[in-house]
């Protein structure tokens, strides 16, 4: 099959577009991001798209980052592209924020992304995973010891976020450049294996694919994509038995009879709870509780982000709370203006299909035109919302109550205030007042970055 028609009948497939959608493109230069550039720019009269272009310069690479910044600026002048650079310097922020450079860049990359596609009312940010990033992260994700959800690779899309190449593997993304005649740069850290997943791509898949399967990518992909579809499932009777088995923050002894599937996303759940993140808890992490949960009381075990569990009684305890965080008061929205606070990404809409909304964990749409002012902070005493459609109010601390979130735990979760009225509590529901009508005019979009 043709590559641009099969890019197309991919993004049509995944409803990736919308026609008159303005799209972010985050382009590195490298072979990947000017495959996909060169494919929108072919395919944005079909698709009724505007294009946007962004590149990162992330003050690593010396001559060989001004070299890529040069290249992707002059690529973009001949597709008649706008192009918009960012220097940052890379090394500093992740010493600041103690974590690695590659970390620290790609969550710098999403802000920027993210940001400008509020200042300019960007509805999509595509960025240019193929197909063999997708089955390297799910080997990575595997070889790790992660759970199911981690075994599901890379999604198509997220919230804004949209991999319109996803399907092509990195093969078929050379064969579309050569018969283009399109050149590209190349990252020097890319062929160095210091790196697990450079290990993984010059290494382990070119020997399983040599001596086992020679599409084995596509068959791990597929793979994915099953898994995909049976966590949906999964996650769903987890989330009812969460409710049933986690009381006062203990897990509870009764979760013993659940399946073990159920068990351990139920488990997985209560460890973000009480840790706010999953990023380095493995499914040996999660055996452990497991094991825990048949101990004699007072066992414990320590697991990241210095959580402690102690076997009680009743089940399991966390013996050890996460610290409390610093109090938390920062005006978001005011008068019209958005104003940006780490971890939440802001946007405001004017269309959206207010019939089918969707129910998302992290991200929640508001009818912006009842909202005064919205503050970012922790519980205050008169905090309530409106729990139904005749205006009934339910008071903060009840709403906790119901939701079994322990005591000790309720100034740590984040809300979203329009004085004393909850607008969001983040994780959790949102206020029946401020939700989308037919007769909103104006929405306000928001997303919570967990990790």
């Amino acid at each position: 099959m043709d590559m641009m028609k099969k890019v197309l009948n991919f993004v049509n497939e995944n409803r990736l577009f919308e026609y008159g959608d303005k799209v972010i493109l985050g382009v590195s230069g490298g072979a990947d991001s000017v495959c996909m550039l060169h494919m929108l720019c072919g395919l944005k009269e079909q698709l009724g798209i505007t294009l946007q272009v962004v590149h990162v310069n992330h003050g690593i690479r010396g001559e060989e980052a001004d070299r890529d910044e040069i290249f992707v600026k002059e690529l973009c002048k001949k597709l008649d592209v706008p192009c918009k650079v960012y220097h940052l310097d890379i090394p500093a922020m992740a010493k600041k924020k103690k974590m690695s450079e590659e970390e620290a860049g790609r969550q710098a990359r999403y802000e920027i992304f993210e940001n400008l596609a509020t200042e300019t009312g960007a509805q999509k940010i595509a960025v240019a995973h193929n197909l063999n990033d997708n089955s390297e992260t799910v080997l990575f994700h595997l070889f790790r010891g992660s759970g199911l959800k981690g075994l599901m690779g890379i999604p198509v899309k997220r919230d804004k976020i949209v991999r319109p190449i996803l399907c092509l593997s990195r093969q078929e993304i050379e064969d579309y450049l050569n018969r283009n005649h399109l050149s590209y740069c190349t990252d020097s850290t890319n062929n160095e294996t210091d790196y697990s997943r450079n290990k993984l791509r010059l290494e382990i898949l070119p020997y399983i694919k040599d001596n086992i399967n020679s599409r084995a990518e596509y068959n791990i992909v597929n793979a994915a994509e099953n898994l995909r579809e049976a966590y949906t499932y999964i996650e769903s009777q987890a989330e009812a038995a969460y409710q049933q088995c986690v009381a006062d923050n203990v897990l509870l002894n009764c979760a013993r009879k659940l399946p073990g599937v159920i068990l351990k996303e139920v488990i997985r759940k209560w460890i973000l709870f009480n840790t706010g993140k999953l990023k380095d808890i493995t499914a040996g992490h999660v055996d452990m509780v497991v094991n825990l949960l048949y101990k004699t009381v007072s066992k414990k075990i320590e697991l990241p982000y210095s959580l402690t569990l102690e076997k009680t009684y009743e089940g399991v305890r966390a013996a050890k709370q996460r610290a409390l965080k610093e109090k938390t008061e920062k005006i978001i929205y005011e008068d019209g203006e958005i104003r940006h606070v780490e971890n939440f990404s802001i946007s405001m809409e004017n269309k959206a299909d207010k019939e089918h909304i969707p129910d998302l964990l992290y991200t929640k749409w508001f009818d912006c035109d009842k909202i005064n002012k919205l503050t970012l902070r922790n519980r205050q005493p008169g905090d309530y919302l409106v729990v139904d459609d005749q205006g009934s109010r339910k008071k903060l601390k009840d709403y906790f109550i119901d939701m079994k979130i322990p005591r000790e735990n309720r100034d740590e979760v984040l809300l979203l205030a329009d004085g004393s009225h909850i607008v969001w509590v983040v994780g959790y529901r949102i206020s029946q007042f401020y939700k989308i009508s037919g007769n909103t005019k104006d929405i306000i979009k928001i997303t919570y970055d967990k990790e």
